[in-house]
């Protein structure tokens, strides 16, 4: 994928949308309407999007997504609840597997860098985890801790290089030679731009 078309996917989202989440938090999204806009900007329409798989379940409905943009395929997993009246009733399956599908198709796009500033914003500042990883976030005596690198994105640019058939070595060696430091020491900034590079190299 070209530079120009990598630059139009991970240009940041002005319209973020804000939603309740988990625990009382509010979790920011991009509307399916809005990925599927910057994905004609960027490609002249030259991508795909087919439902693999879809399995409908007691209170949620699954559905396994695929993206194609010239010969670079991105699957992803998309849900949705089961939508039900107050006596219980079933509204629509259909509705809710189209929901699911709009989801797999946002989380398939994620993989091209399409709205990763929205998500890796969300998360706390990434933590040393036990057992061998291929990237670790660790801390850096001039870089604060809410600027280190996230957990998604550390755990993204893992998913990244072993995509294009990377090992631990090999992604703080590029890490090395982008920012003169390991992958597990980058900040957010660095981390996003590392993943654009990874993106446009897989």
């Amino acid at each position: 994928m070209d530079q120009e078309k990598l630059r139009l996917l991970t240009r940041p989202f002005a319209d973020i949308k804000s939603r309740p989440g988990r625990n009382g938090q509010a979790i920011q999204y991009v509307e399916g309407h809005a990925i599927v806009q910057r994905l004609n900007e960027a490609l002249a329409g030259d991508w795909s999007f087919r439902v693999l798989e879809h399995d409908v379940r007691e209170g949620e409905v699954i559905v396994l997504g695929e993206l194609r943009v010239g010969d670079t395929v991105k699957q992803a997993f998309g849900g949705s609840e089961v939508t039900r009246t107050r006596e219980g009733k079933v509204v629509s399956v259909a509705d809710d597997l189209k929901a699911a599908a709009t989801d797999a198709l946002k989380k398939a796009a994620t993989l091209l860098g399409v709205g990763m500033h929205v998500y890796v914003a969300e998360e706390p500042p990434a933590q040393v985890h036990k057992g061998p990883k291929l990237v670790e976030a660790h801390d850096e005596p001039d870089v604060p801790p809410n600027n280190r690198l996230t957990r998604k994105q550390a755990e993204f640019i893992g998913t990244l290089a072993k995509s294009n058939g990377m090992g631990k070595h090999e992604v703080d060696e590029l890490a090395q030679r982008r920012f003169g430091k390991s992958a597990g020491f980058l900040t957010v900034k660095e981390a996003s731009e590392f993943i654009a590079a990874l993106t446009a190299a897989a």
